[in-house]
């Protein structure tokens, strides 16, 4: 997936931050910043091994599988935690009979979103090795004039 922006900040000698249009695919996965609720712009870190500088024009690409990779772990890891807590939670209490009626639902339901929540502390502690591993990290393919 290409896409062009502009170079807004140096971060250190392989990153930078750069200012770009929102792609339909990107949507809101959370790995950038977007300058407001209603905008279409957003930042984003880059790998920056080319050497763009500030205010360069540049193309960035991330391969497609590394953006399916990125929207699953945003999207469907939170989702299969709330559903295997909501669920799961939900059998194992009605087999020991220790709630009945709505309370279970509830209780189910509560397991479920703090199963959630955990996966998404999880997620936010292993950022850095996102980030390191660069896997999930557009790269600045080329400075456009």
């Amino acid at each position: 997936m290409n896409q062009q922006g502009y170079v807004i900040e140096i971060v250190d000698k392989k990153t930078a931050k750069m200012k770009m249009q929102r792609h339909s695919a990107c949507a809101a996965c959370g790995k950038c910043q977007t300058l407001s609720s209603e905008s279409k712009e957003i930042l984003v870190e880059v790998d920056n091994t080319i050497g763009a500088k500030k205010g360069d024009h540049v193309e960035v690409n991330m391969e497609n599988v590394n953006v399916l990779k990125a929207t699953a772990l945003a999207y469907i890891v939170p989702l299969i935690f709330l559903m295997i807590g909501t669920m799961g939670s939900y059998f194992i209490l009605e087999k020991l009979n220790a709630l009945q009626g709505m309370t279970l639902e509830v209780v189910s339901g509560i397991i479920g979103i703090a199963l959630m929540l955990i996966s998404y502390v999880i997620l936010k502690r292993n950022d850095n090795k996102f980030r390191e591993s660069k896997k999930f990290i557009p790269t600045i393919v080329r400075i456009l004039d």
